[in-house]
């Protein structure tokens, strides 16, 4: 399986919320780069940022663009969805939110040993916030 194909059965993993399979693609000693953690998260912190995501969000990522060079995958896309839980303290609000994401996915032996993910986290909390009664 080509890196490409590996990265695209991942994201497919991510959208069915099957994190067995999200599992398998990870490296023993994967690491995770995200903009809202202040430190790379190893593979059960970055699972744990993806069954919180589920339990508050029903969406899926699209991948509009996958360009693989050697060891590299690059993925342009955005991710689209309804809040449906809590979400970093703000209740459900049925809202749809959309936002974009760019990631670089480093394969090594057919597995996805890093992950650096780039978003704005505004960009989501914004969407999330009612507008306030007048």
């Amino acid at each position: 399986m080509t890196n490409k194909n590996i990265v695209k059965k991942y994201f497919d993993s991510i959208n069915e919320n099957d994190f067995d399979a999200i599992r398998q693609y990870l490296a023993e000693d994967h690491r995770f780069y995200n903009p809202a953690t202040e430190q790379p998260l190893d593979t059960a912190g970055h699972l744990g940022i993806m069954e919180r995501r589920a339990a508050a969000f029903d969406g899926q990522y699209v991948l509009e663009q996958v360009l693989a060079e050697g060891d590299y995958v690059t993925v342009n896309g955005r991710w689209e969805g309804i809040h449906k839980g809590a979400f970093n303290g703000i209740p459900a609000t049925g809202n749809t939110v959309v936002f974009r994401w760019i990631d670089l996915l480093e394969i090594k032996d057919g597995k996805i040993s890093a992950e650096h993910i780039e978003f704005n986290p505004a960009t989501l909390v914004a969407q999330l916030k009612t507008p306030a009664k007048i």
